[in-house]
């Protein structure tokens, strides 16, 4: 009887490890947006026990140039969350992830910034229980996304209680090559520009983050064999990010510009944004 039991313990513990059976999940959505004048889909990781009549911490990731909502659940957002939650890392929670086209966030041949900030964050947090307040919300992203997400939060600092970025794009001064910031129209077309760029980038919004008076902390990211120089961008983020006196953790794994190192980095992600949020109401 007392192996049959135990059996049955390590069984039940396997099941919640595995984020199958016990854990939250990432559905995904589409809004009927006004802004965008077209459908737009959204993923959403709901965490396991999930009460409408709750509000709970919510963080919108922003996702990479071209990711659509299914590309998301390659990145592990949904184990990541459940290992996280479950180790006491991070309180249930609610995540966002957008799709975002080629847009990197940007106001340009469609209003993405504008349907970001006007039209996800009220829609997400009334449909989906968010807290209110700036310790209810995180901004992360990955890659494009990693510079809309630090944008935004520069941006807009009182909205955000942290930011987290995976190889963010935030190249400084200008994008290499081989990036597809300089195939996007938002930075210039038919051609890149690079005056389009550097303004757009984090050191021309440092003034107004320091007029702010916000404390912003940001988690930062990033491969160091990765094949767009990512890894020492991060280096620079982060530096520039203390020493304009704001709390900033770096993190450098081995690996490329690569889901295998975004799956790795997501639980430290998840665990860094959330530490900063407020727990969910009673």
């Amino acid at each position: 009887m007392r192996l049959r039991a135990a059996a049955m313990v390590a069984c039940l513990a396997l099941l919640m490890g595995s984020g199958t059976a016990w854990g939250g999940e990432l559905t995904h959505h589409t809004l009927a947006s006004a802004v965008l004048a077209r459908p737009w889909n959204i993923s959403v990781y709901l965490p396991a026990g999930y009460n409408p009549a709750r509000r709970y911490p919510m963080m919108v990731f922003l996702p990479g140039n071209g990711a659509t909502s299914r590309d998301v659940t390659q990145l592990g957002i949904e184990a990541a969350a459940n290992a996280e939650i479950a180790a006491g890392h991070m309180p249930p929670a609610v995540i966002v992830v957008p799709e975002l086209g080629r847009s990197w966030g940007l106001n340009g041949a469609e209003a993405m910034e504008t349907a970001l900030m006007r039209e996800l964050l009220p829609e997400a947090r009334q449909r989906w229980n968010g807290l209110g307040g700036r310790r209810g919300l995180v901004i992360g992203g990955i890659s494009a996304g990693g510079f809309a997400a630090l944008r935004l939060a520069m941006l807009h600092p009182e909205q955000f209680a942290a930011a987290v970025l995976l190889s963010p794009a935030v190249y400084v001064p200008q994008p290499p090559a081989n990036s597809a910031a300089r195939r996007a129209d938002v930075f210039g077309t038919p051609n890149f520009q690079p005056e389009a760029w550097t303004a757009a980038n984090y050191p021309a919004l440092m003034k107004g983050m320091r007029a702010s008076g916000q404390v912003l902390p940001l988690f930062v990211a990033s491969g160091t064999e990765d094949n767009l120089g990512i890894g020492a961008q991060a280096v620079l983020l982060s530096d520039a990010w203390r020493l304009a006196g704001q709390p900033a953790e770096l993190l450098l794994v081995p690996g490329g510009h690569e889901t295998a190192v975004w799956r790795q980095l997501m639980p430290r992600a998840l665990a860094y944004g959330f530490r900063h949020t407020a727990a969910p109401s009673p």
